[in-house]
């Protein structure tokens, strides 16, 4: 054949195979290798430092929805620094309509599927089942948690110690992310760290998400069981961090009213230590606790004849939640899910509210984490006696170890 005519074929055998979508089952998993950074890492989302360019970059992102196995149709890459205390994330999400991107939110734990985004998860341990996760759109905002039992359950109420950055560009948007490696929980232990890691890119207008490791429809990006693995990262410093937040209240009332004039001037002082007993063991305790700064819950009206259910928002409780979350319930029963659901048989937001009034907790302690190839949870809270209940002691514990897979 002419020359013409063989580069005619080579590139209609390229665009035959590029349609062949990819079975993200038996696809292999990809490696990511991260760089230690030159110089200081300035996060403004610009991706301008030398190291950003010389790291390898996660790119070929592949469709999980609309056309699972397919090409994304917009281009991703996606490359990590580090230096002996943080990790860098640098993200650059091209776009061949950058005017029609779509960025709405700006608060904290937004509402991610309304919007364009870049998501990542980290599996720290490499154990396939648990996992760091959190997005970002455009606008800087961004949404964290913890997912456990290989996305099983989540918990969005975690908080993790970290800073992003944004850019609009005239060719689409980009991220920069730094994370304490003390936000993080690993095995110190390891000469060379491994880890699993995925990422996800969401395009709002074309209904379309893709991930760096395939995975089938409808599965979240911290489904671990399917991730790709980072690489390159040395023997880190465990975290052993101890974490005091002392307080104090104080209010005096004054008036005519018989109450006011009971209560005149009250005080109270309290204490909440969180103490990494290794990298993998974090122990809480708690004194004349007070949740005064949480988060309020949402107002909502209810017309059934079913309880409604708030989730739990005291620090306290958040850590590794997810310990004493387990049994399968089926996806025929879950009303409107994508994947089992666990049955919730312990839950905390139950401690301190008798009758739909509060009681104050006196103390605590809690113990989670990982040791010897376990996962552990333990905890007991003490409350307060009142005019119409007794002081009362709540305990709940689990020891977990996977025997197969």
């Amino acid at each position: 054949l002419p020359v013409s005519a063989q580069v005619a074929e080579e590139e209609k055998s390229q665009d035959t195979l590029a349609s062949v979508p990819i079975d993200p089952e038996t696809a292999p998993r990809p490696t990511l290798r991260a760089l230690r950074a030159v110089g200081p890492i300035t996060i403004d989302g610009r991706l301008d430092e030398s190291s950003w360019a010389n790291a390898a970059p996660a790119t070929d992102f592949v469709q999980s929805t609309p056309r699972t196995g397919m090409p994304a149709t917009e281009r991703t890459e996606v490359r990590v620094l580090f230096d002996d205390n943080t990790l860098y994330i640098g993200a650059m999400m091209y776009d061949s309509e950058p005017d029609r991107i779509v960025a709405q939110r700006m608060t904290q734990d937004f509402y991610s599927p309304n919007e364009d985004i870049i998501g990542m998860s980290l599996d720290t341990f490499l154990d396939r089942r648990n996992a760091y996760y959190l997005m970002i759109n455009p606008n800087g905002a961004i949404r964290d948690g913890q997912a456990y039992d290989n996305s099983r359950t989540s918990n969005v109420e975690w908080e993790g110690i970290m800073r992003v950055e944004t850019e609009r560009l005239d060719d689409g948007w980009s991220a920069e992310l730094a994370i304490p490696f003390s936000t993080l929980r690993f095995d110190p232990s390891k000469a060379r760290q491994e880890w699993g890691i995925n990422f996800v890119r969401r395009v709002r207008r074309k209904v379309e998400d893709s991930m760096w490791a395939p995975v089938a429809r409808r599965t979240r990006v911290h489904r671990m069981a399917e991730a790709g693995y980072l690489v390159g990262l040395p023997r880190l410093e465990g975290n052993r961090n101890i974490t005091v937040k002392p307080f104090m209240l104080g209010e005096r009332a004054s008036g005519t009213l018989p109450r006011a004039a009971e209560q005149g001037s009250q005080g109270d002082v309290g204490l909440d230590i969180k103490w990494g007993l290794t990298p993998g063991l974090t122990a809480d305790l708690t004194w004349q606790t007070d949740f005064s700064q949480v988060e309020a819950d949402q107002e909502q009206v209810n017309l059934t004849r079913f309880p409604l259910f708030f989730p739990e928002k005291r620090e306290f409780f958040i850590e590794n939640s997810g310990t004493y979350a387990f049994g399968d319930l089926s996806e025929r029963n879950y009303r409107l899910g994508a994947s089992p659901r666990d049955f919730t048989l312990f839950h905390s937001r139950r401690i301190g509210l008798q009758g739909g009034q509060p009681v104050p907790i006196s103390a605590g302690g809690r113990l989670t984490g990982r040791a010897g190839g376990f996962e552990v949870g333990a905890l007991n809270m003490q409350t307060s006696s009142t005019d119409l209940l007794g002081s009362e002691s709540f305990t709940v514990a689990r020891v977990r170890r996977t025997v197969l897979g």
